[in-house]
């Protein structure tokens, strides 16, 4: 089956983190000071891209290197015709006046004190019969299923992010997929399972992960960090996994039979009992190279402010430079009532829990004040990040989510 995932453009990971919530302050005056030369980064390519804009024109943009020497131009070659050159201060983004249909390969070669640098070229090949406006990728929808109580449910493309997972320099798509019977926490109900995918630009399907019956499908539960937390060049996966996942080489974590899905009540569907995870995947073949207890725990499921697995439920993620060197993913669990975040660093071997923010412990300043995101930033200047929870206000009252 062939679905379409519009205007893919050249997207740089943002490189997130943090070390403690922060508050809104008013007219702060620190800049990031980010480390660049030490900062263990991404090493990705020009990431070349092109789009048929309209019958007769042709988009084509790649990236500018924080490393490119001042002054770097570059040429642009349709096959071997030189079709535009761009100046220092235009960019790097030009359009081609190219009618035809057929298959066709742009190169685009850096310009430095006049000379081409035809050894760091890099180059994208435009599909014949290219769509317009957008690139054309092949998807691989997981089959339809029924629940136990008889519902017949479908997939459809969720949440995406984006990885060099074998180190090429190009971005591979990770995408999840969701069931058409998804649910908000604050409703009950059995879901299908959640899948992840990991594709190429070519469409090649590199891998599925089957996060299995005991993790339940809806848009607060699964928050997965696409990133090279470990510095090989290669961007790994983490999320959080239970009992019965099954990763991209075919392998079961935990125990392949439990079923911890509850049948009555309020509970219907929901996941409320048993052990969670948290798992490191290879990017490359989604096989699970570490998994860990997933922290926090549940544990007594009112202490997040209700009895049937509503708010303690609810999850964010987010990649942070906590040092300002090195990146590590940092898990969060809670929104309005307890709040908890904990870092954790990847060394290629081992998943390790760096440091736990619990608003139980921290203060009850930090805790019921509800809000879907957060953000990473050098708040103060040191050069390592803060995570800014944009918990804008603390009303002191609760959030009515029943």
């Amino acid at each position: 089956m062939k679905m379409k995932i519009k205007h893919i453009r050249n997207i740089t990971l943002a490189t997130l983190a943090s070390t403690a919530l922060v508050m809104p302050v008013a007219h702060a005056k620190a800049q990031p000071r980010y480390d660049f030369e030490h900062m263990q980064r991404e090493r990705l390519g020009r990431g070349v891209a092109a789009v048929r804009e309209s019958e007769d024109s042709v988009a084509v943009s790649w990236r500018y290197f924080s490393t490119d020497p001042a002054g770097t131009s570059f040429n642009v070659y349709r096959g071997s015709h030189l079709v535009g050159t761009t100046t220092p201060t235009c960019g790097t983004f030009i359009k081609d006046a190219y009618k035809g249909r057929h298959k066709t390969t742009y190169t685009v070669v850096p310009v430095i004190g006049g000379n081409e640098q035809k050894d760091k070229a890099s180059a994208y090949t435009l599909p014949a019969h290219a769509p317009e406006g957008y690139i054309d990728i092949k998807l691989d929808r997981p089959a339809d299923g029924v629940t136990p109580d008889g519902e017949k449910y479908s997939y459809i493309p969720g949440d995406a992010s984006v990885g060099d997972v074998d180190g090429d320099g190009n971005y591979e798509i990770i995408l999840k997929w969701d069931p058409s019977n998804a649910h908000d926490n604050s409703h009950d109900g059995y879901t299908g399972n959640v899948y992840v995918d990991c594709y190429r630009l070519t469409g090649e399907r590199l891998w599925r992960i089957d996060l299995g019956r005991n993790i339940r499908a809806g848009a607060h539960y699964t928050q997965f960090m696409v990133f090279d937390l470990d510095g090989d060049n290669r961007a790994e996966v983490v999320m959080k996994t239970a009992d019965g996942t099954v990763d991209g080489r075919g392998h079961v974590i935990g125990d392949k039979n439990a079923d911890y899905v509850g049948r009555e009540g309020r509970l219907r569907g929901r996941i409320v009992t048993g052990p969670e995870y948290l798992t490191v995947f290879s990017g490359l073949t989604g096989e699970a190279l570490s998994t860990v207890d997933y922290i926090p725990g549940r544990g007594d499921m009112r202490s997040w402010g209700d009895a049937y697995g509503n708010r303690c439920e609810r999850y964010l993620a987010c990649v942070a430079y906590l040092d300002g060197i090195h990146p590590s993913v940092v898990m969060c669990r809670g929104y309005y009532t307890r709040i908890v975040l904990a870092a954790f660093d990847w060394n290629g071997n081992t998943l390790t829990n760096r440091w736990t923010f619990d608003s139980n412990k921290e203060g009850e300043q930090f805790a019921s004040q509800g809000n879907h995101n957060l953000r990473v930033a050098d708040v103060d200047g040191d050069g390592c990040d803060e995570i800014v929870g944009n918990y804008s206000y603390h009303s002191g009252l609760p959030c009515n989510d029943e």
